[in-house]
């Protein structure tokens, strides 16, 4: 009797599978001694399943079923066998793609592929033609197997570069140029064509009806709030802002932050050892398919920000940490970002779906100032679309009523971000190149929220609680 059974693909193993993707020393069976048993993979590359759940540890019951890789074990028997005694395993695979098609191969005449050799079975095994382009053979309980590379299987996935015997003999040269193999497109998918017609047909004029149905039927010209919602949804990003603080005084440069250990702002000659002064989140949609993000000019450079401004010179005078600074001395204060980073709409809120962008600097708040963050992967997210941003500096537009203001939900760690729009009934005349006040009716907004007219098209943003109209920085997205 065997205290413990090892597989694996030396032949050193109790049971040795010779196929590529079991390991040489895959996995550990020992008897616990009370009708139970622990098996233990040994570190291999393509996993040991109990019951079709991959394990590292588990204990296990006689009846329980073991594979290593994609190969069943028969595992119990063995602890009974003598200690010398070693067993091989055949290989039995679910084909890798669906089956296209299949013929037979044996020595009766019934069969697609008929091999005359003493030692293959009436009704040999079954080859099949995979949709994946592979190939995937079964063997049909034959009197002296079938094999891949030299090792005997039960049902295996393969490829023409491998090397199959029926029984005792290769397959015949240019198997796969058998003509029950050979795809047509047409005649093998008639049905498929057909319907993949039609339904491109009346997609194609279903599309086409529905981006032009204004201009054709006079329909859909002004949209409804959900109709807003699902035409730019995919437009919509949430932003996080992480900064320092930069003050030049007296030839120096200091960041200002907070003290790692004490979390109190301070000013140091570098950022090492020192966390970001705050961080910002808001607002924000695609306006480029290079993934260029507009925003508010406090999300992109959030020190211009003149409240925090004040607070922060506050604290550092306090702090002490910059030597004779003082109010009535000369000094410049600007910004340097720590993380800055962007999530799509409908993505889940977690470490890795954020996405990192880039802005210019810029360190007095003016018409000038930067509303665009850039995406490091200079392209959209997998379904985003760009903003509807038909305007150009010399058009002009009706005002417009009713209004929709984009505003997200408190994002949750592992929940999905779902942005949605607020519509105010007021009218905004979007030719009148000023800031113009929101609806004292609707909760506050996040920074750069975007701003849409009722078909649709971007009018601006929020910055501040206040609508700057896209006037403003027409130029500069178009640059």
């Amino acid at each position: 009797m065997k205290s413990s059974v090892k597989i694996g693909r030396d032949n050193t193993n109790d049971i040795e599978i010779n196929e590529p993707r079991i390991s040489r020393n895959h996995a550990i069976i020992t008897d616990l001694g009370n009708g139970t048993y622990e098996i233990k993979d040994l570190g291999s590359t393509n996993g040991t399943f109990v019951n079709g759940e991959r394990t590292s540890r588990m204990i296990i019951l006689p009846d329980d079923k073991v594979e290593v890789a994609s190969c069943l074990v028969n595992w119990y028997p063995v602890f009974s066998e003598p200690d010398s005694s070693r067993q091989f395993s055949s290989i039995n695979e679910e084909p890798f793609s669906s089956i296209r098609k299949t013929i037979s191969i044996g020595t009766d005449k019934e069969n697609d592929m008929v091999l005359s050799e003493t030692f293959v079975s009436n009704f040999h095994a079954e080859l099949s033609l995979l949709k994946n382009g592979d190939y995937y053979i079964r063997d049909l309980s034959s009197s002296n197997g079938t094999f891949v590379n030299g090792a005997r299987i039960m049902a295996k996935n393969f490829t023409k570069t491998d090397v199959v015997k029926i029984a005792t003999i290769d397959l015949p040269k240019n198997w796969f140029l058998h003509k029950k193999l050979q795809q047509n497109l047409y005649r093998d998918h008639k049905k498929t064509w057909l319907i993949s017609i039609t339904l491109l047909v009346l997609t194609t004029i279903s599309v086409l009806s529905y981006f032009n149905s204004c201009n054709w039927f006079n329909y859909g010209c002004n949209l409804s709030t959900q109709q807003i919602y699902l035409k730019n949804k995919n437009c919509l990003v949430h932003i996080v802002h992480e900064y320092y603080y930069k003050i030049d005084f007296q030839g120096k440069t200091y960041y200002v932050g907070k003290n790692s250990l004490f979390k109190i702002t301070e000013a140091n000659p570098d950022k090492e050892n020192l966390l970001p002064y705050n961080s910002v989140s808001g607002s924000g949609c695609f306006i480029k398919t290079d993934g260029t993000i507009l925003t508010s000019a406090f999300i992109v450079n959030p020190w211009l920000n003149e409240s925090e401004w004040n607070t922060m010179i506050r604290e550092v005078l306090k702090s002490k940490t910059i030597k004779n600074f003082a109010l009535d001395r000369d000094y410049q204060i600007c910004g340097e970002s720590k993380d800055l980073k962007w999530l799509a709409n409908g993505m889940v809120n977690n470490v890795q779906n954020y996405v990192a962008a880039t802005s210019y600097i810029s360190c007095q708040l003016n018409d000038s100032s930067s509303v665009v963050i850039r995406s490091v992967k200079k392209e959209l997210p997998k379904n985003a679309q760009i903003i509807d941003f038909p305007l150009n500096s010399n058009q002009q537009l009706n005002p417009a009523s009713p209004v929709y203001y984009s505003t997200g939900k408190l994002l949750q760690y592992n929940s999905v971000l779902q942005d949605t729009f607020y519509v105010a009934g007021e009218s905004v005349d979007i030719n009148r190149p000023v800031l113009q006040s929101i609806t004292k009716t609707l909760p506050k907004l996040p920074e750069g929220s975007i701003v849409l007219n009722e078909r649709g098209e971007l009018l601006g943003h929020i910055q501040q609680q206040k609508l700057i109209l896209v006037q403003h920085y027409y130029k500069q997205i178009k640059n």
